[in-house]
């Protein structure tokens, strides 16, 4: 069944076509929501995932990070990078009401769904903060926040929200609103200790100052947290649009109508967070609330396209590299970072006789065929078709990992 970014497990055998795919996991899809009659699984949201995941590899696996459009904004505005990582919010948040649907009509007690919901919660954040210590682990210095990590609390409060208090749409979308106002005032007019108000800086503002007085030596800088605590909020925005929007692809509206809606509100989104970003700047590292919108509502959009292609005009014949890593997103994830990781930390000897670890090595050696920026490019994407082989053969042997 869906799981966010857990994954599907299915029994072992042969490799599945995608239309395969969509016949066998049918009987798997949840039993409805008791508003809820739409059963088919949403093949659009796996290739979504996948298409996002085969993005989140590449753009993490370019060493020195020296290809320019494969690397984030340096502050406020958004290159190709940063839609990744609210994309992905996004998705967990759609898959949500598939995860839940069947249990909640089998009428298990709101008391079990929350055992569930935690332990993948918590198990979902240590995964995030083992990644951040390997291969060292030093606990005086380790980590604490991340990308896994706040998935992780979203997860949580965007569920708890769904399947335990089981808030109507309209209540979560007044929910959102006043997450997304109060982080504006705060983060504009509320002076922060030392800095003053308004200082959306990288050291100045108030995410940075919470995480200092919490997290102080273990944050990605040492006056900031590039994933910060208070910035876990308006993601969870990203998220509960996420949900909304599965919610309303579960319904038993025209399918048309719902690639027209999902169109349409995508764009006046897009819109909202781009005026917005007039007086907050579209910002991912601080998760603005221009960019809750302006992401969500291109991320509806880019979903709404992949629906009306995949589920609704059935063109499928290129799916397939999208679907591999999508129903294995968290083996994708946890693999590829570990072997980035042990890479860099083992070393060989460079061309100049110094220590050089095995990543900056491959990059290098490509390099002296194809220049330092298509050298790095090569290697991400060598990177990703790798992955992208090893999770091909679990695929073909039915193999889905999940929490």
């Amino acid at each position: 069944m869906y799981d966010m970014i857990l994954g599907w497990k299915a029994p072992r055998g042969n490799a599945m076509s995608s239309q395969e795919l969509e016949t066998v996991v049918a009987a798997e899809i949840p039993a409805p929501h008791p508003v809820i009659h739409h059963k088919e699984r949403l093949l659009s949201l796996d290739v979504f995932r996948g298409f996002t995941l085969l993005g989140m590899v590449l753009v993490n696996s370019h060493p020195g990070k020296i290809y320019p459009p494969l690397a984030h904004a340096s502050w406020n505005g958004w290159t190709f990078t940063d839609l990744i990582f609210p994309f992905f919010v996004f998705i967990v948040g759609v898959a949500i009401p598939y995860s839940f649907a069947n249990r909640m009509a089998r009428g298990e007690t709101r008391q079990k769904l929350f055992w569930q919901i935690l332990r993948r919660s918590v198990l979902l954040f240590a995964v995030g903060v083992f990644l951040n210590g390997f291969p060292q682990f030093d606990l005086r210095t380790l980590r604490v926040m991340n990308v896994l990590q706040r998935i992780a609390i979203c997860y949580f409060l965007a569920s708890i929200i769904f399947v335990y208090i089981r808030m109507e749409t309209k209540s979560i979308v007044r929910l959102c609103g006043a997450i997304l106002i109060l982080y504006f005032v705060l983060m504009k007019f509320v002076p922060v200790p030392g800095f003053g108000a308004g200082a959306l800086e990288p050291a100045s503002n108030w995410g940075a100052y919470i995480d200092r007085q919490i997290m102080a030596g273990h944050m990605q800088h040492q006056e900031y947290e590039g994933k910060s605590l208070l910035g876990s909020f308006p993601a969870l925005v990203t998220m509960l649009i996420g949900l909304l929007t599965g919610v309303y692809l579960r319904t038993t509206r025209p399918a048309y109508e719902k690639l027209t809606h999902m169109f349409f509100y995508g764009s006046i989104l897009m819109a909202a967070g781009a005026v917005w970003s007039i007086w907050f700047p579209i910002n991912q590292k601080l998760w603005s609330s221009s960019l809750v919108l302006f992401m969500g509502g291109m991320a509806l959009v880019f979903l709404a396209t992949c629906y009306y292609i995949v589920d609704l005009k059935r063109i499928t014949w290129w799916t397939l590299p999208c679907l591999i890593y999508g129903v294995n997103s968290l083996a994708v994830w946890v693999f590829s970072q570990l072997g980035m990781k042990t890479l860099m930390a083992l070393r060989t000897v460079g061309a100049d006789g110094s220590p050089v670890s095995f990543w900056t090595a491959g990059g290098l050696r490509l390099s002296q065929y194809l220049g330092p920026m298509n050298g790095s490019l090569a290697f991400a994407i060598l990177y990703d078709l790798f992955w992208l082989g090893v999770m091909g053969i679990l695929y073909k042997r039915r193999i889905f990992i999940k929490l």
